[in-house]
């Protein structure tokens, strides 16, 4: 996916939040949100420049000027906090159902994981609304709904990568892989971030989680939002060649991955909840759509 000019105002208001979160030195912020326009104001073409890169800049510039290495840490940890409380109420959902139905609830339940997402433009995230909103988006349907070929496609995968977004959602996609091993016979490699990089999962959050206990935790190699294969590691990449299936979560990943999908030769799963207004045009369904799309 490009990026369009909707970017530019979306990416300078990071800039500001990041900043915000970052320090209290007005001085600081301010350097933050001048040197993010003077980097756009240099690009001509913005569609040569997807948008996980145009924020992972604003990371990294942030982390150089203020000497915060991560200054979503405490907001990661409470998301993770809030969603373990949350996912009992799915838990207990599934019992009362048949395996076909219960998997598409969870599934559900991960898109919905997808909404504590801090740095979309007009999308808002409150803490202390985060769990009443998750309740609330269990009972919401799938604007895109290929969760029959996502199962289809299960079937005869033996090899899975799946490629997390948030954290706090992360507690969702590991029902949702408890759920997938529980039914199919796979090997599944779940890929935080090496790096902390906005509410991004990283081994951290992993551990918080304990996403060990369901899957095979490997790192990026980077902390780009999305997937980076220049800045990958050789590990992640070998990752990427070797799987039957990727599950990509979040709008990050899908903004990436549709870049290089030809070049992945590979059935691709897409989850997530589209809070971008561009996002939700390019899947051709209303802003905070609920997406699982399969391409093969």
């Amino acid at each position: 996916m490009k990026s369009q000019l909707l970017c530019i105002p979306c990416t300078v208001r990071a800039a500001y939040d990041i900043a915000v979160k970052a320090t209290e030195n007005e001085v600081l912020r301010k350097r933050i949100v001048y040197e993010t326009l003077r980097w756009l104001s240099k690009k001509e073409d913005l569609s040569k420049e997807p948008p996980p890169k145009l924020h992972t800049y604003v990371q990294r510039l942030t982390r150089r000027i203020t000497g915060n290495p991560d200054p979503f840490k405490d907001l990661k940890r409470r998301s993770n906090e809030v969603a373990l409380r949350v996912i009992r109420i799915l838990e207990h959902k599934c019992q009362e159902m048949g395996f076909m139905d219960a998997f598409r609830l969870v599934v559900l339940g991960t898109i919905c994981g997808n909404a504590i997402d801090f740095e979309v433009e007009g999308h808002e995230v409150s803490m202390s609304r985060l769990e009443d909103d998750l309740r609330s988006c269990l009972n919401s349907n799938l604007a895109v709904d290929d969760t029959s070929k996502f199962m289809n496609l299960l079937r005869n995968s033996h090899r899975i990568l799946y490629l997390l977004d948030n954290a706090g959602e992360i507690v969702f996609d590991k029902f949702l892989i408890q759920m997938i091993r529980s039914k199919y016979s796979s090997r599944i490699f779940a890929a935080v971030k090496s790096g902390p990089v906005l509410n991004d999962a990283t081994l951290e959050d992993a551990e918080q989680v304990r996403l060990d206990e369901v899957a095979e935790v490997i790192t990026t190699g980077n902390d780009h939002i999305g997937v980076n294969l220049e800045e990958s590691s050789k590990e992640f990449l070998q990752h990427l060649r070797e799987a039957d299936l990727i599950i990509a979560k979040g709008q990050g990943n899908y903004e990436s991955i549709t870049e290089i999908e030809d070049s992945l030769s590979k059935p691709i799963v897409y989850l997530l909840k589209a809070k971008c207004i561009l996002i939700a045009e390019s899947l051709g369904v209303q802003q905070y759509g609920n997406v699982v799309k399969v391409v093969t």
